[in-house]
């Protein structure tokens, strides 16, 4: 009988403590939160900001800010201090690489719907990921829907992660003690810094600059799914939200993109359409605006402005923002369809040679 009142004794109150120990640990992370998930950052704590699809969502829905900046991997070395300062706006940014249109604007709707005082939103229109079904993602990227739905009864995945715990939270402890400062949205994500620019680096993605038997244009099916992607995830936005500017750009891949995938693949007319049709579809709505800049060839030939194919210096990121903010670059309705004529005419005929001499 007294064995068992000791163990009946001893499960209680290793219930007790279990219990104890999880809602310590519930609190810890709720109370520090480093991923925004249930209130904004506190100014005494050190965060830790470097995992997009894990901290966006809770950056649009707790931050102060009037300004979105989000796309691709091409929007992450943007600074908000430059698009502040040229916009005169308070912005966040809340990217993710390699993500669809789809992705890109389900977190773009979930801002806007969080925030009523946004009144500019600057976004990449990546023309590798436009000729897709409208709700494709990247099969290969993190979806933690536990962060981005309202539900609390799937948060455990987010309290009780060990990751969460040590390398942010705990993380964070050290640094606050240190008096390291937090992150901010001009390193968030970043990586100009870190890659090394050049034809060194951007030409060993190049194989051959020989071109393909025959150039073509989109499909009837490609052009319709590119239509109803468009649709669905860039316009209904600016649609629904008339009073918000939308900053919508092209990022400028280098020429050895053009000459290097896209002609030898024989689809550059394709890639000059898929423009063509995306601008069309967004010139539609006032409260739009378009910008490209392949008229710039002295940007898109000069490799020491890449890091690859398609990614940019930070100095071009900051570009960028000027010529947007000044309106540089940017299309109407009046112009974009000569615009792209003289844009395909000048990357078919370039001399891809120069690339690779003896091709």
């Amino acid at each position: 009988m007294e064995d068992k009142k000791t163990w009946r004794k001893f499960l209680i109150e290793l219930l007790v403590i279990t219990t104890l120990l999880m809602l310590a640990v519930a609190g810890f992370v709720i109370c520090v939160d480093p991923f925004f998930h249930y209130h904004g950052p506190l100014e005494s704590f050190s965060y830790i900001m470097d995992n997009e699809r894990y901290q966006n969502d809770g950056i649009t829905r707790n931050f102060e800010y009037d300004a979105l900046i989000t796309g691709t991997s091409v929007s992450e070395n943007f600074r908000t201090s430059l698009a502040d300062e040229l916009f005169g706006v308070r912005s966040v940014k809340a990217t993710y690489a390699g993500g669809y249109y789809k992705e890109i604007g389900d977190g773009e709707r979930r801002a806007l719907e969080y925030n009523p005082d946004i009144r500019l939103v600057i976004r990449s229109m990546d023309t590798y990921f436009a000729v897709t079904d409208k709700d494709y993602r990247n099969p290969g990227a993190a979806d933690p829907v536990f962060l981005y739905d309202d539900s609390i009864f799937n948060d455990d995945a987010y309290i009780y992660n060990a990751d969460v715990l040590f390398e942010y939270v705990n993380a964070g402890i050290s640094r606050t003690v240190k008096g390291i400062p937090s992150d901010n949205f001009d390193t968030y994500m970043r990586f100009a810094e870190d890659r090394p620019l050049g034809a060194e680096y951007v030409l060993k993605y190049v194989e051959t600059v020989k071109p393909a038997d025959e150039q073509k244009g989109l499909s009837d099916e490609e052009r319709e799914m590119l239509i109803e992607n468009v649709r669905a995830n860039l316009t209904a936005n600016i649609a629904a939200y008339p009073d918000v500017e939308f900053y919508y750009y092209f990022p400028p891949y280098c020429i050895a993109d053009w000459g290097g995938v896209h002609l030898v693949k024989g689809d550059l007319p394709a890639v000059v359409e898929t423009m063509r049709i995306i601008t069309g579809e967004v010139l539609k709505y006032d409260n739009a605006h378009v910008f490209c800049f392949y008229d710039d060839h002295e940007l898109v030939t000069n490799l020491d402005n890449f890091s690859d194919l398609q990614h940019y210096s930070g100095q071009v990121s900051d570009m960028i923002l000027a010529w947007m903010a000044a309106g540089e670059h940017e299309l109407t309705t009046d112009t974009y369809e000569e615009y792209f004529d003289e844009v395909e005419e000048f990357y078919l005929n370039y001399d891809y040679s120069v690339l690779m001499p003896g091709t």
